[in-house]
């Protein structure tokens, strides 16, 4: 089915809106996780073992945003927060997600994506491993992060830092704790309303809207555009502005856009 340009930029859905949601599967390749303890991980191991570079933007990231001077990922991947009660700053609404999700008894394993045309930003896909020994079964949400494409967005440096590593990581954990995406246009959705919350203690911009505005610039290459807002203020009055953020997707010719998928 042809869209004109307009209409592309109403039906922009989870392929094109940078954070998604996959659904859940089960596969044989993740029993070594299910012998994990719960709690969030770097991948070390695999094809998607996360890069020195990118562990060390990840951890700066969550250290500015919740205030845990001290956090880092362990040798063996497992995220360590050092002693919770030193914090400088930070988000207390993002040190309550991260030790939701520390102590979930869920795993979540953070995967290395950069340069993968199948993951915009972030993706969370959820799994069941079944542990042969009595049966149980452990829930792994598998958290795929490619760094290069916060790298190639074009942003302030206000949109830059409510919209990085650690903000998205933050999103895909939201997924594991029970929360969705916004479904239709100009929704936000339960996940960004709350690290939206994060973003307003931090005095950075909000995200706006979930789904992003697409302008088709060839039949493989369309521009999106996400809008952030912040309060100027002048005097004892206060305004609203808007801020951008752009990147350009890729994706084949045949892609389908359907509103909702």
């Amino acid at each position: 089915m042809k869209m004109n340009n307009k209409l592309l930029a109403r039906l922009l859905v989870f392929t094109a809106s940078f954070i998604s949601l996959v659904e859940p599967s089960l596969s044989a390749a993740t029993l070594e996780d299910s012998a994990k303890t719960s709690g969030v991980w770097c991948e070390r191991r695999s094809d998607y073992a996360i890069t020195k570079e990118h562990e060390r933007r990840l951890a700066l990231s969550l250290r500015r945003i919740t205030g845990y001077g001290a956090l880092q990922f362990a040798p063996d991947g497992s995220l360590s927060l050092g002693d919770s009660s030193v914090v400088a700053g930070g988000s207390a609404e993002a040190r309550g997600i991260l030790m939701r999700a520390v102590c979930s008894g869920a795993i979540f394993v953070i995967e290395d994506y950069s340069r993968s045309g199948s993951v915009n930003f972030g993706q969370a896909a959820q799994e069941q491993v079944y542990e042969v020994r009595d049966g149980r079964s452990s829930q792994i949400w598998r958290l795929r992060l490619d760094f290069d494409d916060f790298q190639q967005m074009d942003a302030s440096s206000e949109v830059r830092a409510a919209f990085d590593e650690g903000f998205t990581l933050f999103h895909e954990l939201l997924h594991g704790l029970g929360y969705m995406d916004a479904s239709r246009a100009r929704e936000l959705g339960p996940c960004e309303e709350i690290v939206n919350r994060v973003r307003s203690e931090l005095g950075l911009p909000l995200r706006d809207e979930y789904f992003g505005e697409a302008w088709r610039i060839t039949e493989k290459l369309t521009s999106v555009r996400m809008r952030f807002r912040s309060q100027a203020r002048n005097g004892n009055s206060a305004r609203w502005e808007s801020h951008y953020l752009f990147f350009l997707l890729t994706e084949p010719a045949e892609c389908s856009l359907t509103f909702g998928q």
